[in-house]
């Protein structure tokens, strides 16, 4: 494993750092990643049975990093410690810097396994590798992903979308849908919750309706989330959640009735989201998830329709480096990998109906 430099440390946020901890990751280079803000960091705490940590890694002539863990005791091996969307630098040397000072702590706290996720691009990944780091299965939902410039005046907003967005919003108007801004109330989310059942049924596997209502409501009551509900005649036709952090908004949950009797209400719905944004002062609307851009043209590729609907707003798709697992433990690891991370899997769906552990 590689090292870092004495200069990197990583601690424990403190009390006055941890009740900030929203602004400190939105100072992180990049601008910050609303999976590591607090309250993702919390749902998965009380949802899923993580141990959440907040750290700070000091660097010497620069500023410091704030770092959100989420950690998973395994028994027999200890705790896999994972890196949401994370950790963030200015380039792939300061990224690389901030995961081992994390590592290094880790290990000492008894972890066997750090995974991260940078927001990195591709080009980034023989240093990721050559760090010690081995690819794995990633956890944050967009790999690859498509980001709208949202900043400026409203009318400024909407003339940089594709036309094709344009004309779908502009036809959804004069056909009467309506979209609005709701809270996430019991009767909202299950509304909603319907729409992505809809939508999933015979695709993915949804998690459970009251891991989604604690979801929404927990980062409504944070001012940190948004859900929007399409109308047309006074029927539902479309829904859609969308989160935010310091300068940054991201798309989190969609759906729409699948009868094709609402064109352009995913589209609408996605307008009001990024005037939500803009009013906020948001300057970068993430639409969560793309097929690779080395596949955008492939139709056998699962997200090929969902990408095609996405770049109607953008065109240009953005590819990160991918999840890697640092292990702390090689033979701790080694077990997790050929046998542990599959049990825990299929425990989860068959005792919870959550895929994910």
């Amino acid at each position: 494993m590689a090292t870092a430099p004495a200069s990197a440390v990583a601690r424990l946020a403190i009390g006055a750092e941890r009740a900030a901890w929203n602004e400190l990751v939105a100072a992180n280079p990049g601008g910050g990643e609303v999976w590591s803000g607090q309250q993702y960091l919390e749902i998965k705490r009380t949802q899923n049975g993580y141990r959440d940590i907040a750290l700070i890694v000091d660097r010497i002539g620069h500023p410091p990093v704030a770092v959100g863990v989420l950690a998973k005791r395994v028994p027999l091996l200890g705790e896999w410690w994972h890196l949401p969307a994370g950790p963030a630098g200015e380039d792939v040397a300061e990224t690389l810097e901030v995961a081992a000072a994390v590592a290094r702590l880790a290990r000492s706290r008894g972890a066997f396994l750090l995974k991260i996720e940078p927001r990195l691009g591709r080009d980034a990944i023989p240093a990721i590798h050559s760090a010690g780091y081995v690819d794995t299965v990633r956890i944050i939902p967009n790999p690859s992903t498509i980001l709208v410039d949202v900043s400026g005046t409203e009318d400024e907003v909407f003339a940089r979308l594709g036309k094709k967005a344009r004309n779908a919003i502009n036809r959804a108007g004069r056909d009467g849908i309506v979209v609005t801004r709701v809270e996430p109330t019991g009767e909202h989310s299950a509304a909603l919750y319907r729409l992505l059942q809809e939508t999933a049924e015979g695709r993915f596997v949804l998690r459970s309706e009251r891991y989604y209502r604690e979801f929404w409501q927990s980062f409504a009551s944070a001012d940190a989330g948004q859900m929007f509900l399409a109308h047309r005649d006074g029927e539902l036709v479309a829904g859609a959640y969308a989160m935010a952090l310091g300068e940054k908004t991201t798309y989190k949950d969609g759906a729409s009735v699948r009868a094709k009797t609402a064109y352009g209400a995913s589209h609408a719905l996605q307008w009001e989201v990024m005037r939500w944004a803009n009013e906020r002062g948001a300057t970068v609307h993430d639409l969560c998830g793309a097929p690779p851009s080395d596949r955008v043209d492939d139709r056998e590729h699962p997200l090929f329709g969902v990408g095609q609907f996405k770049r109607s707003f953008a065109p240009e798709i953005t590819d990160y480096a991918g999840a890697f697992d640092l292990p702390l433990k090689p033979l701790a690891y080694r077990a997790w990998v050929q046998l542990g991370d599959r049990i825990a899997r299929r425990a989860s769906l068959a005792i919870r109906k959550d895929p994910y552990y």
